[in-house]
């Protein structure tokens, strides 16, 4: 555009008394040609007939905020600064261009004009709040709480004062309150998509997930292409076991950006929880680069789809610098000795609080308690009282924790020696409490079997089967190998069980077993599944009944391989002693490749029935071979997809060898180690002495392997 042409329409935006715009173009005729004496005496005109006014016109303010609301910070406060050429004493202009300089980082400059707003006028509520976002970005929490206080005593609506007090208190350790003031915005703006959004995020770290529900799906109402609620309200739906209606939030998602590697993830173990084999192909096509760029993505979910722990590892490490993207280094050595009582502390989500019971509970009380004090932390919302009763009496003590900032300084009060993770990245947590330092040891116990991908983590708790010398390369953290296993099991009680009938199971034939979760089940370890109820007559696999999707796709994938649908027998889920007891009625567990079903491989042992496994290269393909190990039962570990089958097919076609096989393995209950709590705690206790010699050594990490002739020490 001309200079020339430029003044033509300058002079014919004064004719239209569009005297704002005017003096924009006047001021860009003059940022390029200083000279122009046309536009000089235009503009001082212009200026002269607009002093009497204080305030840009209603459009000129309303394009001003388009151009901030749009991610146009610079190109606004430019136009700002002309404007205040001739409206000095405008306070929208000054908190206007403060507001540009917050959003823009200079924090300085955003201070300076917002003061001068104040110095205009005294009793706007709004450049108050925007005051208190410059000290929020300095990290002056306090004075940011007291200026957003201010605004709405001012102004008890203001919506920028309550969005930011909303999100300053969860730091204070108030959330409830901040829940109360969201739900006033809310009330104010029912319109307002992002507002649903945040208090939406609120109420379910609140436990509040009902509630929370309802907001994400308001807020996904209002604004289709809000990728944040669709994205919440399909992890909300997967986490209570609704795959099916999960998997629209995520595909809405794809639509509007393919690239969006945490949708894809979530689409594909989504689709894997359903046993929609179609995530197969889908994954291939986007592996390369999943979880590699843009966000990071659930670990949990991308290694049930391969079995490759270095490429684990990198996206561990992605996924680990936004869960925990500062990380307090270890502290020094307190006192050059150990203390009379260790302070172990376990960690873990409140919603895997029913596992840790039952794998972890009689480990706690078998601790030494002249040598360990043991404390217990359940974060988040979802711990139910019966299952808080029977923990607090196999610990020292059990705090419950909201999830919020002040869940750290709380563990902190505590002064323990060590901190252990029992949850990781499972079922998609992404607590990142461990980015304090907790304790001057962090160790991860695999509740979450594989690395997690970051240096707040000092020790891996391992053992040579599951993390055979090698592996090293997978995980960011030293490992500390227990001499047997790196799990325990506690035998089932002997107690009368159902009948076959009672089950749905045949009166007669052989009955294989996989109660895995339905997202470990692939095609591959399946298509041996139907191969081997073809050769053994009358024999059915039993498995869980992961809901009506998951059933009919594995019937159908029943017959499409030659196998009447009808000799897959689907169990409801069950309290766990009635499982325990109706496992019985199996001759044979098959264990699952790419990640083992540990869960259902330790009560299939718990319960006295095999387990046949075929351990991979992850940590997570290798839990299997480690709990056969440590159950003295090692030729139940194959060496090959082919001797795998073969094997489940001879014991199937041997009765004698299988009655001999459950009795040794019930014999094995009594002596093997992985059935005594005791002997594994004391197994533990030596690993958490070692790791914490080398702290009060002030020896760096590094990988420990324990032999188990270790002395205790203390």
């Amino acid at each position: 555009m001309t200079p020339a042409h430029t003044l033509s329409q300058a002079e014919q935006l004064e004719r239209d008394a569009r005297f704002e715009d005017a003096v924009l173009a006047y001021a860009g005729i003059l940022a390029r040609n200083p000279k122009n004496a046309r536009a000089l005496q235009a503009l001082d005109s212009l200026r002269g007939r607009l002093r009497e006014q204080r305030e840009p016109s209603a459009d000129t303010k309303a394009e001003l905020e388009a151009a901030l609301a749009a991610g146009r910070p610079f190109e606004a406060a430019d136009s700002c600064g002309a404007l205040l050429k001739t409206f000095r004493e405008s306070h929208f202009l000054w908190d206007f261009l403060g507001r540009c300089h917050l959003a823009a980082g200079h924090l300085d400059n955003a201070a300076t004009c917002l003061n001068k707003a104040c110095g205009i006028d005294a009793k706007e509520a709004g450049t108050y709040a925007a005051m208190g976002q410059v000290h929020m970005a300095r990290g002056q929490l306090e004075n940011a709480v007291a200026l957003y206080r201010k605004a709405l005593a001012l102004e008890a609506d203001c919506l920028l004062a309550l969005r930011s007090l909303a999100e300053a208190l969860p730091l204070q350790g108030r959330s409830a309150e901040a829940a109360a003031v969201l739900r006033r915005a809310v009330a104010l703006a029912p319109d307002a998509a992002a507002l649903h959004l945040a208090l939406a995020g609120l109420l379910q770290k609140l436990g509040a997930v009902e509630e929370a529900k309802e907001h994400y799906t308001r807020a996904a109402g209002l604004q289709p292409d809000l990728a944040a609620a669709q994205f919440q309200l399909g992890l909300l739906l997967k986490a209570e076991g609704r795959p099916a209606e999960a998997l629209p939030c995520f595909d809405k998602i794809l639509r509007a950006s393919p690239s969006d590697d945490r949708a894809r993830t979530e689409r594909l173990h989504v689709l894997a929880e359903l046993c929609d084999w179609r995530w197969v192909k889908e994954y291939e096509e986007y592996r390369r680069l999943l979880g590699l760029r843009s966000s990071g993505c659930d670990p949990s979910a991308l290694m049930v789809m391969e079995d490759n722990p270095d490429l684990l590892r990198v996206r561990a490490q992605a996924y680990a610098s936004e869960v925990f993207p500062e990380v307090e280094p270890q502290t020094a050595p307190p006192a050059p000795q150990r203390p009379e009582r260790l302070k172990a502390g376990y960690v873990f989500s409140a919603r895997d609080a029913e596992d840790v019971l039952n794998h972890h509970a009689a480990i706690f009380a078998a601790h030494d308690r002249g040598r360990f004090d043991v404390f217990a932390y359940a974060t988040g919302p979802g711990l139910a009282e019966e299952t808080a009763t029977a923990l607090r009496s196999t610990v020292s003590c059990l705090r419950i924790l909201d999830g919020t900032s002040g869940a750290a300084a709380a563990v902190k009060a505590d002064g323990l020696d060590i901190a252990v993770d029992l949850s990781g990245y499972c079922g998609g947590n992404r607590s990142g409490l461990f980015s304090a330092r907790l304790a001057p040891l962090h160790i991860s116990w695999p509740g979450f079997p594989g690395t997690m991908g970051t240096a707040a983590f000092d020790y891996l708790i391992s053992d040579s089967t599951a993390c055979p010398p090698g592996s090293e390369r997978y995980h960011n953290e030293h490992l500390l190998r227990l001499p047997e296993s790196c799990l325990a099991v506690s035998p089932a009680e002997t107690a009368s069980g159902p009948d076959r009938a009672d089950c749905g199971l045949p009166d007669a034939g052989f009955v294989f077993c996989s109660f895995a979760a339905a997202s470990q089940i692939t095609p591959r370890e399946f298509d041996i599944w139907m191969r081997l109820l073809s050769s053994t007559p009358d024999s059915v696999l039993w498995l869980l009944d992961h809901g009506a999707h998951a059933v009919s796709n594995l019937r159908r994938a029943a017959a499409a391989r030659g196998v009447d649908p009808d000799r897959l027998i689907f169990a409801l889920p069950a309290e766990r002693k009635a499982h325990l007891a109706r496992l019985t009625l199996a001759g044979l567990c098959l264990d699952t490749f790419t990640v083992n079903a540990s869960a259902a491989a330790r009560d299939a042992l718990a319960a006295g029935v095999p387990v046949l496994t075929l351990p991979g290269r992850q940590f997570a393909a290798r839990t299997g071979a480690s709990l056969l190990r440590a159950a003295g039962l090692p030729d139940l570990i194959a060496d090959s997809a082919e001797d795998y089958e073969e094997k489940a097919a001879e014991l199937a076609a041997d009765p004698e060898a299988r009655a001999a096989l459950k009795r040794r393995l019930r014999a094995q209950q009594q002596d093997a180690p992985l059935f005594s709590a005791a002997r594994f705690a004391r197994q533990i206790e030596s690993a958490y002495d070692a790791a914490y010699g080398q702290y009060l050594r002030g020896v760096a990490p590094g990988h420990l392997t324990l032999s188990g002739t270790e002395t205790p020490q203390g």
